[in-house]
């Protein structure tokens, strides 16, 4: 495990003291989970995005079914 050395305010020390505090956990430990929660939502999850869109189009399922597909003369 990598360690990472971090400045944040006055402010924001007191309330991530009191918080692992009140949560009986470590400061380590609420910050890989913040940090986990934060890379992971912004992250793009096509199979998600496109979910609402499935079976909505026509055609095989699986191009390489198409005929001629891959041959170089149907170019």
């Amino acid at each position: 495990m990598k360690t990472v050395t971090l400045k944040i305010p006055d402010h924001l020390d007191v309330k991530i003291r009191r918080a692992v505090t009140r949560r009986n956990e470590s400061f380590s430990d609420l910050a890989r989970r913040a940090l986990t929660r934060e890379t992971e939502e912004h992250e793009t999850d096509f199979a998600r995005l496109a979910a609402p869109y499935r079976g909505m189009f026509k055609g095989p399922r699986d191009l390489s079914s198409r005929e001629g597909y891959g041959n170089k003369d149907h170019r």
